[in-house]
């Protein structure tokens, strides 16, 4: 049972605050602008945004961090992480289960707010693929409009086929794809097992 609903985290990381080992503190808005601003360095490269959640047990609770990166493909990137407090022990399970949800939730925010960044009016109850076709073609009829939230766009979950995780993998891949996003596990899940374990 999560403790927050997905709305209620979404809402948490759209009013929370991002760190960037570069940029310093950031709010959601300027994480955005600065992914637009990368991927104009270099308009010729290929580009994907990938999200990531990881988590740990402390004394009183549970830290959740969660990052977004834009990774230029065959040449680095940029991240941005974000950390979230839960006052309560769970077990590995609940935990896994969280992140997911963590990660569906920080999605859903930047996909948002990246909205409400272009003054772009869409309807966010029709299914995530159809939201990503509607946002290509605002792109297209204003060409000075920089669409991040593509449905290129991927989901890295901590999990793999090594270890106590492994028999999470078809649940929570399902519930991502269900989403309607691109799902990567361990050993590619880079943002969840490298990018956010850094910061728990």
């Amino acid at each position: 049972m999560l403790y927050m609903s997905l709305d209620e985290i979404k809402n948490l990381i759209k009013g929370g605050v991002f760190h960037s080992p570069s940029k310093g503190v950031l709010n959601l808005i300027q994480v955005i602008e600065e992914l637009i601003n990368y991927k104009k360095e270099i308009p010729e490269a290929k580009y994907k945004i990938v999200i990531g959640t990881d988590s740990e047990v402390r004394e009183k609770g549970i830290e959740f961090v969660c990052v977004v990166a834009v990774h230029r493909i065959g040449k680095g990137g940029r991240y941005f992480w974000s950390r979230i407090y839960e006052e309560r022990k769970t077990d590995l399970r609940t935990r896994i289960y969280e992140e997911a949800v963590i990660s569906l939730a920080l999605a859903g925010a930047l996909l948002e707010t990246e909205l409400e960044f272009h003054h772009v009016k869409i309807d966010m109850g029709q299914p995530i693929s159809e939201v990503f076709k509607s946002l290509e073609k605002e792109s297209r009829y204003a060409s000075s409009q920089e669409i991040i939230f593509t449905n290129e766009l991927e989901i890295h979950v901590d999990i793999g086929q090594k270890g106590p995780t492994r028999e999470m993998i078809k649940e929570i891949v399902g519930m991502i794809k269900g989403s309607g996003f691109f799902v990567r596990i361990k050993p590619e899940a880079f943002a969840a097992s490298s990018l956010a374990d850094r910061h728990v």
